[in-house]
Order: C-alpha cells, then sequence, then structure tokens
C-alpha cells in the first residue's frame, strides 16, 4: 500500500514539474534545399540570468525504418558533449550559444542532404524537463539534365539523366504529339547522400525526324525541368551506301590489275609469234 501510495505521489509531482516547465517549438516544420544550411529551434522558460550548469539540451533525428534515434547534438550541463554524436552530423550540427540567453534552443544544421530529413526531438532538462517534436523536409531540384544520342544503323536512342529529391517522374514528348507520352525505360538508383540519380532511355525504331523534349516532373515541388533536342533522318544515299558497298571498290582493283598484266600478255604473244616465224625461216633454209 505504501508502494501504491508513493507511485501516485511521484506521478503527480512529475505532472506538476511539467505543467510548470514547458517546451515549445519556434516552429513545427521547416523547409531546406540540398546543400544550404537550416536552423531549426525551440524556446523554454529562463529566470533573469540563464545557469548554464543546470542546463542540459539534446537533439536527435527518429529513424522511421528502425524506430530508433540519432544522436544530433547534446549539451549536458552547460558543456558540449559529443562522444556519442552520429558520424553523419559531425561537423554539420552545432547549437548556437547566444541563443541560450534568451531561452531558445537552436540547432544549426549546414550542407542539408536528404538524408537529414525527418523528425527531430528538442528534449531540455532546466529545472524541469519536457521535450517537442519538429520535422524536417529536403527537396533537391533537380536542374540540370543531361540529355546523350547514340546511332544504331537507322536506330537511335536517346538517355536523360539527373539527380535530385523526392523522386520524380520522367516523360518523353514528340512535337508530332505533344499531349501523349513516348514509352521509354525508366531506372534509379540512390547517392550516398540520399538523392535519386535517375536515368530515362527513348529508342526511336526507326529513327523518325523531329523535336523531342524530355520532362522531369517533381510532384512534391510542383515543377518541370525538361530539355529538348532535334533529331534528322539519314540522308537515304548514304544509306543506301552503307548498307551496299561502292561497285568502285571491287572495280577499280580489277582495272589496275589489268593494266598490270595486259602488257606482259601482250609481250609474250609477241615472244611466240616471234619464235614461230623464226622457226619457219630455219625450215625452209635447210630445205
Amino acid at each position: 500500500m505504501l508502494l501504491f501510495l508513493r507511485i501516485v505521489l511521484l506521478d503527480i509531482q512529475f505532472h506538476v514539474m511539467t505543467a510548470l516547465f514547458t517546451v515549445e517549438v519556434l516552429q513545427p516544420h521547416y523547409d531546406a534545399e540540398y546543400g544550404s544550411d537550416v536552423k531549426m529551434g525551440c524556446r523554454f522558460p529562463v529566470d533573469s540570468q540563464l545557469n548554464l550548469i543546470h542546463l542540459s539540451i539534446l537533439w536527435s533525428r527518429m529513424q522511421s525504418e528502425t524506430q530508433k534515434s540519432k544522436e544530433v547534438y547534446k549539451l549536458h550541463r552547460g558543456q558540449e558533449d559529443l562522444t556519442l554524436q552520429d558520424e553523419d552530423y559531425r561537423g554539420r550540427a552545432t547549437l548556437l550559444q547566444e541563443e541560450l540567453q534568451m531561452g531558445r534552443s537552436v540547432l544549426h544544421l549546414t550542407k542539408v542532404k536528404p538524408t537529414d530529413a525527418g523528425i527531430y526531438i528538442c528534449v531540455i532538462d532546466y529545472g524541469g524537463s519536457d521535450y517537442k517534436y519538429i520535422t524536417l523536409e529536403v527537396v533537391a531540384r533537380y536542374k540540370r539534365i543531361n540529355l546523350q544520342e547514340i546511332g544504331e544503323d537507322e536506330d537511335l536512342i536517346l538517355t536523360c539523366q539527373s539527380e535530385g529529391y523526392p523522386l520524380a517522374e520522367v516523360v518523353w514528348y514528340s512535337e508530332k504529339n505533344p499531349n501523349v507520352s513516348m514509352p521509354a525505360n525508366t531506372t534509379y538508383e540512390l547517392t550516398k547522400d540520399g538523392l535519386f540519380n535517375i536515368t530515362s532511355i527513348l529508342k526511336l525504331q526507326p529513327r523518325i525526324a523531329g523535336n523531342y523534349s524530355c520532362v522531369f516532373w517533381n510532384k512534391k515541388l510542383n515543377q518541370n525541368t525538361s530539355t529538348q533536342t532535334s533529331v534528322f533522318a539519314l540522308d537515304p544515299v548514304h544509306t543506301s551506301t552503307a548498307e551496299k558497298p561502292s561497285p568502285i571498290l571491287f572495280i577499280l582493283p580489277i582495272c589496275l590489275l589489268a593494266s598490270f598484266l595486259l602488257p606482259v600478255f601482250i609481250c609474250k604473244v609477241r615472244r611466240s609469234k616471234s619464235f614461230k616465224n623464226l622457226c619457219i625461216q630455219r625450215g625452209r633454209r635447210q630445205k
């Protein structure tokens, strides 16, 4: 019975302290672009003079796939403690010390990557304890599209490649039918920073002249990034000569050989005739 009363009293004491000490977010949601910096913050009650020795702050990020958390930054009793800081945040996550005097815990994160996106927890212990959740979303625009052309006889292969976040949809259009997308093979892979490296391949079989557009559609940003190329038809004369070797390639060697052998043949014929005449003359003389 005494144990039950102690538990009830501790629970009441905890709720009273929590009600007296409350952490609030400066804003619940932040958006950041790939490669930029972001500052996320929460607010806690402070008397006229902040006593750092009694202040402890912990910033961590939840991992949705494992339901665990990564330690982003830790301040323990006024002293920075990075012994358990996740490697991915080393050198990128700091706490703005000048904001603490005003009762604000502001996390400064540099060189933001898509892998930084998620739910962050701001925990503060200063005469009482409380925490709040903050969401960070990261976007990376598909700014540059690399387009290549590879010819295969009468066919043509067009390839578009770009990196960004989140995953974009890739569509191909022809100027002859701009309202209908063309079937293509699109694949992607994740980079170490969490970007989507997308490659889309369009095969023109056979090659048809015209303008072709490759469009990356980022639904989250409601943004289109596109590039265009002009395809020209093959020259029929060039195509026929490429398929069938020119007769000159056969006639020319034959002519050269004939021009070399003909004088030799004529010379042999003349020699044989003169030899016969000489024999006839000798026979006549003997008679």
